[in-house]
């Protein structure tokens, strides 16, 4: 074990999810209790034969060329985000962050092998260390991840294309 590892198998359940909790891992920690349990005696039961973690999807058009006419990204109406319409102008706006907790991500896709996509935060939000209301160019192609960092920011990384 290399320094700054902890031993989590050794840990009882009320120490691993204090664990979780002491790191922010809050939005892992209530992920993982949706689909299995985890005794004192370390037996895992539950849904345990997934073989992919599921996401809940929403379709939504590119439109408008600044913020407030960009398409809407619902807030709760699925983390992965499909993108329809990009044409180097046009796009799509982040839920505001006030109605957002904390480690809520949205992978937004702009799967248009030649035409960018706009994506805009919230009235008065930030993605990364951009302005306030500042729009970021999602290259064609790929995939940003979006991540509720506080109130007032958004943590935004884009995702390399796969080569073929």
């Amino acid at each position: 074990m290399t320094h700054g590892e902890k031993k989590m198998a050794s840990q009882t359940k009320v120490s691993l999810k204090s664990k979780l909790r002491e790191s922010n891992a809050n939005y892992m920690d209530n992920l993982c209790d949706s689909i299995v349990s985890l005794t004192d005696t370390q037996t895992i039961t539950g849904n345990t034969t997934q073989n992919a973690l599921i996401m809940g999807v929403q379709t939504v058009a590119a439109a408008g060329a600044n913020q407030g006419a960009a398409g809407a990204i619902v807030q709760g109406s699925g983390a992965v985000v499909i993108v329809t319409g990009a044409d180097d102008a046009k796009g799509v706006r982040l839920p505001l962050l006030s109605d957002c907790t904390v480690g809520e991500a949205y992978f937004v896709m702009n799967n248009l092998s030649n035409k960018t996509l706009e994506v805009y935060p919230g009235s008065g939000d930030a993605v990364n260390v951009s302005s306030d209301n500042t729009a970021i160019t999602v290259a064609a192609d790929t995939i940003n991840i979006f991540i509720c960092m506080d109130s007032a920011e958004w943590f935004g990384a884009e995702l390399p294309p796969i080569a073929a």
